[in-house]
């Protein structure tokens, strides 16, 4: 059974916060607000696509060059360029409707592959954060239901009480970015609809949100909540797992991530037959493990076997990726998140890629330079654009490996260029960013991530609404 207290336990959380807050302020993208006009795609024979955009931001002190580099302004508050199209380096949010008749409006949901959770604001707002449109009013959805106050997906109530159908079924979220929502959850209508046709699943469980605190950071007055897409219940793929739609169940769904976009190009998260073949692809496994504690992840984790940077394989470093439990709670792991913008490595293995990565570069002698938000960052000459290291990710399958050229793991700040990754006390995620101009397919029922290079996310170039 899977409950709804999840993720790290917070002492655990606040280690991590700050660095991943440093890397989110740089990395964020601005929203295409165009977007809310136009939410899914349906595809006759049971599949359907939800838009993927950008996640809002103020920082518009960021472009990619025609080098493919993420380049960054050294002054975010004083620097003006125009809205970018570009998905390259940001977070994901996937635009949806929620509840029907009267009570139905269209909301961006921050993407979360990491929590099971989907999660917004409804009124009556304790704590709220700004978001647009306004929150989310059950009274005017006639498809809206409390969740019985016995559900499975509760959480367990004070010693010595047995809880009823009658009792409020209560929830909280705790993320990985430092997020803490509380309220009740329901059972509610979705809706995915473009040109004409609509998808409706009934009975996603979310949770009703009455106070929240760390999400105005991630929100920027755009942002309603949460879309959870792990891998366990109540999550939105284990939902369209419980239903038909046209001829099967859902149990997959899919991305592509590009790296440059013109600015009618659109990313999709693509479920059901609305989902390229995977013949040409590699796999590697999800990890299935027994969890004896609610505050674990609800995250898609792999075996990371191996890194190798520029050619050079890092000694024993796979062990350094291993889920293990320690004082009472799972921790460690490598998993593939979406959501998350950049990519977050365990701090001892992040020792070894970083003196790897100095190693490598020693012979052009460049000096090495301090800057708060990134751990390792070399001043900028011509030679070293030409030299910086490739690294892939090798995985337990000896065919599943991830190519990360040089823009899929360094950035360019002002004159400098950094390392864009972030460390962490005990969790690796492969971001957004290392995910870009590959197709990735999720296979939840037969535990399998599937992916392969794609150009310019070719696939949804002519997927457009």
């Amino acid at each position: 059974k899977t409950e709804l207290l999840s993720h790290q336990a917070p002492t655990s959380i606040a280690a991590t916060e700050m660095s991943m807050r440093f890397a989110a302020r740089a990395l964020l993208l601005p929203l295409v607000i165009a977007a809310l006009l136009h939410p899914a795609d349906v595809v006759a024979g049971g599949g359907f696509s939800l838009r993927l955009v950008p996640s809002p931001g103020s920082n518009r002190s960021i472009h990619v060059d025609d080098d493919g580099f993420v380049h960054l302004n050294e002054d975010a508050a004083t620097a003006l360029r125009p809205p970018m199209h570009t998905q390259i380096g940001g977070k994901y949010s996937v635009v949806t409707s929620v509840g029907t008749g009267a009570g139905r409006r269209t909301y961006v949901l921050a993407l979360d592959m990491t929590s099971s959770k989907l999660w917004m604001q409804c009124k009556p707002v304790q704590k709220p954060f700004a978001q647009q449109p306004p929150p989310f009013e059950p009274a005017k959805s006639p498809s809206f239901r409390h969740v019985p106050g016995n559900s499975r997906f509760c959480l367990s109530p004070a010693h010595g009480h047995r809880p009823t159908v009658q009792d409020p079924c209560k929830f909280r979220s705790i993320g990985l970015h430092g997020i803490d929502a509380r309220g009740v959850l329901s059972n509610e209508t979705l809706a995915f609809a473009a040109a004409g046709q609509e998808a409706e699943v009934a009975g996603v469980v979310i949770g009703c949100t009455h106070s929240s605190e760390g999400f105005d950071f991630n929100s920027h007055g755009v942002l309603a909540g949460v879309l959870g897409l792990g891998r366990q219940a109540p999550s939105l793929i284990w939902t369209l797992g419980q239903h038909r739609h046209g001829a099967v169940q859902v149990h997959r769904f899919s991305y592509c991530l590009p790296s440059h976009g013109s600015p009618d190009h659109h990313s999709f998260l693509r479920f059901g037959d609305d989902i390229p073949h995977t013949q040409h692809m590699v796999s590697t496994r999800i990890l299935y493990m027994s969890f004896t504690t609610s505050r674990d992840f609800s995250a898609y984790f792999v075996t990371l076997a191996g890194v190798s940077v520029g050619g050079r394989q890092l000694p024993h470093i796979g062990e350094l990726f291993k889920r293990h439990l320690h004082g009472g709670r799972w921790t460690g792991g490598c998993a593939f998140d979406a959501g998350t913008a950049a990519m977050v490595m365990v701090a001892p293995a992040y020792e070894k890629l970083k003196d790897a990565v100095v190693d490598h570069l020693k012979p052009l002698r460049v000096s090495i330079v301090s800057r708060v938000e990134y751990h390792l960052c070399f001043r900028a000459t011509s030679q070293l654009w030409q030299h910086l290291p490739t690294v892939t990710l090798q995985f337990a399958e000896a065919e599943a490996r991830l190519v990360l050229p040089p823009q899929r793991l360094f950035v360019a700040v002002g004159h400098d260029i950094c390392l864009a990754v972030v460390q962490s006390n005990d969790i690796t995620i492969i971001g957004a960013m290392q995910q870009v101009d590959k197709r990735f397919v999720y296979d939840v029922r037969a535990g399998r991530i599937y992916f392969a290079p794609e150009n310019a996310c070719h696939a949804d170039a002519g997927h457009q609404i």
